[in-house]
């Protein structure tokens, strides 16, 4: 079975060849921990080039908010004092996690953190955590203990910590995406490491072909979609991981049992409406496994997903 989340090199954009293409403009910067392109379809090159820029800022602004590599954003705010008053936009991602986290019963979780800083550690020093410590950190876990009023967020327990890793980034495609229609764009297409709008037309008006990889193979694609006004997102085992005793320990945790997922399943894709949902239920889905990842894409409206077994 498959689930679709791209990565950025690993995400292929296949545009057929057309004697009749508008011209594109693109760009490619380096924010939010990977490569974010985005292309403009349109013959107003001065237009592009000026919504290009508003929607970099957009990014630039959600990463600035949002991550916790940032001493001074309001998440890494909200962690270190546990309570903050938060900017309408981190109010917004915080709110919709929590939704997707009870839509997931709670394989989607915000809360994670300490266990995805100690299992980064045993990545560092090939040595695994022992169970006392997986327990500890898990016992800081829970979506629960999230408490919001109004415009301030606060953490129930002392030491409990918040990572917006899972869904930042897709929120901040949509805002890009957002910055673009605003500024007269009707085609284009968002792709910040793997998270993808595509935004009406591609240059030879056709819907965008986007490529699922194979899981193991780099240079194979195991599926294509074609898509207009949707977000893809892939989410797979072989995008950050370690090897440790000939187990493979991916970058997702599990909110349930504190261990990374392994083996089942290799990869997700989800597309949606938008990408905020997209990149949040892909790591939701991976959690939750082939079977449980199925329902909740089947029990929601205008989602469809494709989940990558550890059997091909």
């Amino acid at each position: 079975m498959i689930k679709l989340r791209f990565c950025l090199f690993f995400i292929f954009i296949l545009l057929a060849g057309c004697s009749k293409q508008s011209p594109v403009v693109k760009q490619s910067r380096l924010l939010m921990g990977t490569v974010v392109e985005i292309k403009v379809v349109g013959k107003d090159q001065a237009k592009a080039k000026e919504a290009l820029n508003k929607a970099f800022g957009e990014i630039e602004k959600v990463n600035s908010l949002m991550s916790t590599y940032i001493e001074e954003s309001e998440v890494s705010l909200l962690n270190r004092e546990g309570e903050a008053k938060v900017s309408k936009e981190t109010l917004e991602v915080i709110e919709e996690a929590l939704k997707i986290s009870s839509l997931s019963q709670g394989a989607f979780d915000i809360t994670v953190r300490p266990l995805i800083n100690l299992w980064r550690r045993a990545g560092k020093e090939k040595k695994l955590p022992s169970r006392e410590e997986i327990e500890g950190a898990l016992s800081l876990a829970g979506f629960e203990g999230i408490e919001i009023k109004e415009d301030v967020v606060s953490l129930k327990s002392a030491g409990m910590e918040i990572d917006l890793g899972g869904i930042a980034k897709g929120y901040a495609v949509d805002k890009a995406i957002e910055a673009l229609k605003d500024a007269g764009i009707e085609n284009a297409l968002v792709n910040a490491g793997g998270d993808i709008y595509a935004l009406g037309l591609r240059s030879s008006k056709k819907p965008w072909t986007i490529g699922i990889r194979h899981p193991r193979e780099k240079n194979k694609i195991l599926a294509t979609v074609k898509v207009t006004n949707k977000a893809v997102t892939t989410s797979g085992d072989y995008e950050r991981y370690f090897m440790l005793g000939g187990v493979r320990y991916s970058h997702i945790i599990s909110p349930k049992t504190g261990y990374p997922v392994s083996e089942v399943p290799m990869s997700v894709s989800i597309i949606a409406q938008n990408c905020t949902l997209a990149d949040a239920l892909a790591t939701a889905c991976f959690v939750l496994g082939p079977d449980e990842g199925i329902k909740l894409i089947e029990s929601l409206g205008q989602v469809e997903g494709m989940i990558i077994g550890n059997k091909m």
